[in-house]
């Protein structure tokens, strides 16, 4: 029996840390207005990026180059 209890309360002891954690934080929590403000630039910024990523690849499709040509024999080189 002795262990037992023993064993339940060291559990006890281990688990109330992890419960601490969460006292606090919740969805109770309102965010403030300068997380608000940060959320809504870090979305923009977001925005800006895809967008430009897309212009890239349009662009880019088409014009395709090889920054490898010049260290590369040509064909004639190769069958002399």
């Amino acid at each position: 029996m002795r262990k037992i209890v023993i064993a339940v309360a060291a559990l006890a002891m281990l688990a109330a840390p992890a419960l601490a954690q969460r006292r606090g934080g919740g969805a109770a929590q309102q965010p403030s207005a300068e997380e608000m403000s940060k959320k809504q630039q870090a979305e923009a910024l977001d925005q800006q990026y895809k967008a430009t990523l897309k212009r890239m690849n349009k662009d880019g499709a088409t014009a395709r180059t090889d920054p490898w040509s010049n260290m590369r024999e040509t064909s004639d080189a190769t069958k002399k």
